[in-house]
């Protein structure tokens, strides 16, 4: 008896062996591919990137990790005191020209009060307001969805992400009609430069591009728009250094925010990048 079990537990690993090869050759084939995907960039890198980084978004969302600080802070200040407080004169006691300051949710709220907050207030004289822009970030959103912008301007929002919630107002201007223009940059968003809007004086959008756009523009006195601007591509392959072959050089990001200005008529037409 002793014998005829040996013989059928020989028989056992003999008939596993090759079950047990193949797994083994499934598992070193699956870590090939993994390393050439990584290196190469290949199907489906882009594909488990976006799922990589949209974890990491929805973890930071729900509070988990910590979230970056705040650039503004607020001050303990009675609301009733804050707008006898806005200016201090310093060898004069008025403004030589009417200034614009950017607002955004809960700014200035005595001037909108129908509103979220006045995405800006122009101030003239000894600080007088001479104009307030309501703020509507429920009409600015619906512009994301635009099919003109999204296929070339594709935003990565993470989970629970909200114009009113994320949006914030980092550069305006004016229209010799009283319109503004406003830059947006977008929290908990990939790139975080928001686009460039016309808002007239109600508030209400006239036309809004989010694309990339971000930081300070500047209107030239023909109305035409400058703003700096993003295009996401692949890595250029010229050498960063003349006359030398820089195309060893290991790029970590498989796209690149490639610098450039917007140049945007009174209508919200690209006229060109440059």
């Amino acid at each position: 008896m002793g014998i005829w079990r040996d013989a059928r537990s020989g028989f056992g690993v003999a008939e596993k062996g090759p079950v047990f090869l193949f797994a083994m050759a499934l598992l070193l084939a699956g870590i090939a591919v993994g390393l050439y995907v990584a290196k190469y960039k290949v199907f489906p890198y882009d594909l488990l990137s976006n799922a990589y980084k949209t974890s990491v978004a929805a973890v930071q969302v729900t509070g988990l990790v910590p979230p970056p600080p705040e650039i503004w802070n607020f001050v303990d200040l009675p609301p009733d005191q804050a707008a006898a407080r806005r200016f201090e004169f310093i060898g004069s006691d008025r403004l030589a020209d009417p200034i614009l300051v950017q607002g955004g949710r809960n700014h200035f709220r005595e001037y909108c009060p129908d509103h979220v907050g006045c995405l800006a207030v122009e101030y003239a004289g000894r600080g007088e307001v001479r104009h307030a822009w309501p703020y509507r970030p429920d009409e600015l959103e619906k512009w994301l969805g635009k099919d003109e912008f999204t296929a070339d301007f594709p935003y990565e929002h993470a989970i629970g992400f909200s114009f009113l919630d994320h949006a914030t107002i980092f550069g305006v201007s004016s229209y010799a009609n009283g319109d503004l223009l406003a830059v947006f940059h977008l929290g908990q968003t990939h790139p975080y430069g928001g686009g460039v809007a016309r808002i007239d004086r109600t508030g209400k959008p006239v036309w809004y591009r989010p694309d990339f756009s971000h930081h300070r523009p500047y209107l030239t006195d023909g109305e035409v728009v400058l703003v700096p601007g993003w295009r996401r591509d692949r890595p250029g392959t010229r050498a960063l250094v003349p006359g030398r072959d820089d195309s060893r050089i290991q790029i970590g990001c498989p796209r690149w925010n490639h610098d450039l200005v917007n140049v945007i008529d009174p209508a919200g037409r690209l006229l060109r990048e440059t």
